[in-house]
């Protein structure tokens, strides 16, 4: 059996924690035991919300010259880890404190961050397996000067008996209650993620279709910005956050259109979902989106930053039924072939097995987007 002790930190967002609640899940057999602890307390607790694995607490203490974590050794050891998996780069850095002879592996879903975190892998005293979530976040580690055989893309995973299962609930009920179109906005928001710019476009849909209604998922200082804004222009109904844990499955589930309205490259994990449910997307014309989506064959792209722009596209997707017809069913068609759970959890078994035999990590590994 093959111990794995998952440490997060305070980079650890809601989208991290459901990717790492199917792993766990999933891959908890025979074979595999998982152990999740956190380096953070308040992240302990939205990862309560979205993990069945019970998550150890392991704060991280700080003084002038040391960044550590007193608890980490002791549950490691209490878990019997074969295997350290950071969900952040701060965390990647107390394991490599901590527990510097366990094999060590890290994912980064966020190409936001990517230069500074192949930084940190450089200072480190050992090498660590990077998974990568966009070919994008590969790249950008390559050009920072991390090693290509460190580096793996690993895609998804989407569970659609999730979708199925929230679809027969009342998830578009309890989020938006009346008020159709549905738009659900990648989050958590952030000024790089341009939910600024999406809302925009669907208040100037809103002269179209007065009912409109935007769902922008996971609380940031960005999203509590854009409620005073719609307050601001008079539109106070237009935008829901959700105040209680919300899935993307759940999300999907209750959306016309889904929409990542990114300035910069973005984690892309959410339009997996949105594939998945059928639901269209519109998207800003960012490399790791483009990754995923073509312009009117499975989604609907535009130029980054313009409303305008975004919003002819929104508008597009819910008035033209052929065509969100058709670019739904491709896009589904799409999303079993790349974000499949069995190949997800298949990607990483493997990826384990290598880490632990000393080959490079992406050994029996290929990208699914790339080859689908």
């Amino acid at each position: 059996m093959i111990c794995v002790l998952h440490v997060v930190d305070e980079t650890c967002d809601e989208t991290a924690f459901q990717v790492l609640e199917v792993l766990c899940s999933r891959q908890s057999d025979e074979h595999f035991r998982h152990t999740v602890c956190s380096i953070s307390g308040p992240r302990a607790a939205t990862a309560r919300a979205y993990l069945s694995t019970r998550v150890h607490n392991a704060d991280r203490r700080l003084s002038r010259h040391v960044n550590w974590s007193p608890r980490l050794a002791d549950i490691a050891r209490e878990s019997k880890a074969d295997i350290v998996h950071a969900w952040g780069i701060e965390a990647a850095g107390a394991c490599i404190a901590r527990l510097g002879g366990t094999p060590l592996v890290l994912t980064q879903l966020d190409p936001g961050p990517t230069r500074d975190v192949a930084r940190w892998l450089r200072s480190f005293p050992r090498d660590a397996a990077v998974v990568a979530g966009s070919q994008v976040i590969s790249s950008r580690m390559t050009a920072a000067g991390i090693l290509p055989e460190r580096i793996v893309v690993i895609r998804g995973p989407v569970d659609f008996k999730a979708i199925t299962q929230a679809r027969s609930g009342e998830s578009r009920d309890w989020l938006v209650g009346a008020g159709s179109p549905v738009v659900v906005l990648s989050g958590p928001a952030s000024r790089a993620g341009g939910q600024y710019y999406g809302v925009w476009a669907a208040a100037i849909v809103r002269q179209i279709l007065p009912d409109i209604r935007v769902i922008l998922p996971y609380a940031s200082r960005e999203s509590e910005r854009l409620l005073r804004f719609v307050r601001g222009i008079r539109m106070p109904s237009l935008l829901s956050v959700p105040s209680r844990p919300v899935t993307w499955a759940q999300l999907v589930s209750a959306a016309d259109v889904f929409m990542i309205p990114a300035l910069d490259e973005t984690c892309t994990e959410s339009v997996g979902w949105a594939m998945a449910a059928g639901v269209p997307v519109v998207g800003s014309a960012v490399r790791s989106v483009a990754e995923l989506i073509a312009d009117r064959s499975n989604g609907l792209l535009a130029r980054p930053g313009v409303s305008r722009a975004l919003a002819a596209k929104l508008l597009t997707a819910l008035e033209d039924a052929d065509l969100r017809r058709r670019i739904a069913e491709v896009a589904r068609g799409q999303a079993y072939e790349v974000f499949g759970v069995r190949q997800f959890v298949d990607n990483y078994a493997r990826l384990y097995d290598n880490v632990r035999s000393g080959k490079p990590a992406g050994v029996g590994i290929h990208d699914s987007a790339m080859v689908a």
